[in-house]
């Protein structure tokens, strides 16, 4: 599948999300609906990987640029947030340090499940 048949599919699983969210009232952002539908898509069968590797991958490998947007509006506000730059800075270094120790934890369980289900797959032979 070329890129734009490729980037077509991940677009009509972005405008199919906002379109939900808008249903539900925005109680849920369009794009993480629109990330879930692609999941359950991929899932059930309805889309191949083969559909959207290769264009999700080059923006992934690309993300920087679609940073770019959201970096320079937080500089044109810059003025405005100055004075809450020690109360941004510290909740965005207890953010990374708690999402690294809830992905920790997850690896380190899934691992002793892991090696739980060999020990009791070699005990049942």
């Amino acid at each position: 599948m070329n890129y734009l048949k490729q980037l077509g599919v991940l677009l009509a699983c972005c405008i199919a999300g906002e379109a939900l969210s808008i249903l539900l009232q925005r109680r849920l952002p369009g794009n993480v609906l629109g990330m879930a539908l692609l999941l359950l898509c991929l899932v059930c069968g309805v889309i191949r990987l083969s559909h959207v590797e290769r264009t999700a991958d080059f923006l992934l490998q690309n993300m920087a640029f679609l940073f770019l947007p959201a970096c320079l509006g937080v500089l044109e506000i810059f003025a405005d947030i100055q004075s809450e730059i020690a109360a941004i800075i510290a909740v965005c270094v207890l953010t990374t340090l708690c999402t690294a120790a809830a992905t920790a934890l997850t690896v380190h369980v899934i691992f002793k499940r892991q090696r739980r289900g060999g020990k009791e797959a070699s005990n049942h032979d």
